[in-house]
C-alpha cells in the first residue's frame, strides 16, 4: 500500500509542472489599432501645409508575435509624392520580432470652381450658380467661375461639386438659320438690322450673318440672346 501511494505521489509531483506549463500562452496578439495610433503620431509631426493631408490607406490588421514584454516604436516617415509609409518596430523582450508598415495616401486640395446650389442638367450658369472652393484634387483641371457664366451644364451637379469647364457646353443663344438683331456701331452711332444667323455661338463667341436687305455676308459679336454686334470701330470688318 506504501509503495502505491509513494508512486501516485511522484506521478502528481512530475505531471504539475507540465501542466501549469500548458497554461502559459505562446503567444499574444497586438491589436493593429494600437500599431496605427503610433504611426499617427508620427504622421502629425509632418509639416501642415493648407494643400495637402495624409489619409490612412489600409486598417491595420492585429499582430500575433510571441509572448513576452512588447516594445513598439515608429520610424522616421517614408515620404513619397503620393504615399508616406511609417515603419513600427515590435520588439518581444528586446528582441526585434517584425517591422509593420502603416501607410497614409497623401491627400491633396486644390481651389476651383464649385456649384453652389444643386444644378439640373441644361443650367445655364450665373453667378450665383458657382463659387470657389477648397475641394480634395481628384486630377480635374481647374479654373475659376467667370469662365463657366453663360456655359450650360450637361448633367446634373450637386452643392459643392467641382465644375470642371470640359463638363460644359456652349449656350448657343444665338443659333444658325435664325434671325437675330445686328447692332452695327461706328464713332458713337448704333444702327440695328434684322440678319439672318449662317452660324451658331454663345455669349462672346464670332457668328457669321447674312443681310437679306444688302445681300452682303458680316462677322460679328453674340452679345446676348438672338444679338449680334459689329463694332467698326473696334476693327470689325464686313465680308
Amino acid at each position: 500500500m506504501k509503495s502505491t501511494f509513494a508512486i501516485s505521489l511522484v506521478f502528481s509531483i512530475a505531471l504539475a509542472p507540465a501542466g501549469a506549463a500548458a497554461n502559459v500562452p505562446s503567444t499574444q496578439r497586438i491589436g493593429g489599432a494600437r500599431i496605427a495610433a503610433l504611426a499617427a503620431r508620427a504622421i502629425r509631426a509632418l509639416p501642415v501645409t493648407a494643400d495637402r493631408s495624409y489619409l490612412p490607406a489600409f486598417t491595420v490588421p492585429d499582430q500575433i508575435v510571441a509572448a513576452g514584454r512588447v516594445t513598439l516604436a515608429a520610424g522616421a516617415p517614408m515620404i513619397a509624392p503620393s504615399y508616406v509609409n511609417v515603419p513600427v518596430t515590435v520588439d518581444v523582450n528586446g528582441k526585434f520580432e517584425r517591422t509593420v508598415y502603416v501607410g497614409y495616401r497623401v491627400q491633396r486640395y486644390v481651389e476651383t470652381a464649385v456649384a453652389a446650389r444643386d444644378l439640373a442638367a441644361g443650367t445655364v450658369l450665373s453667378a450665383g450658380d458657382v463659387k470657389v472652393a477648397r475641394v480634395p484634387y481628384a486630377g480635374q483641371a481647374v479654373n475659376g467661375t467667370a469662365i463657366l457664366l453663360g456655359r450650360e451644364v450637361d448633367t446634373m451637379v450637386v452643392k459643392g461639386q467641382p465644375i470642371a469647364v470640359a463638363s460644359t457646353v456652349t449656350n448657343m443663344i444665338v443659333k444658325a438659320g435664325s434671325t437675330v438683331v445686328l447692332i452695327v456701331r461706328d464713332s458713337g452711332v448704333a444702327l440695328t438690322a434684322d440678319v439672318v444667323a449662317r452660324t451658331s455661338g454663345g455669349l462672346g463667341d464670332q457668328v457669321q450673318i447674312y443681310n437679306p436687305s444688302t445681300n452682303k455676308s458680316l462677322s460679328g459679336t453674340v452679345i446676348g440672346p438672338g444679338r449680334v454686334e459689329l463694332d467698326l470701330s473696334g476693327g470689325n470688318d464686313a465680308q
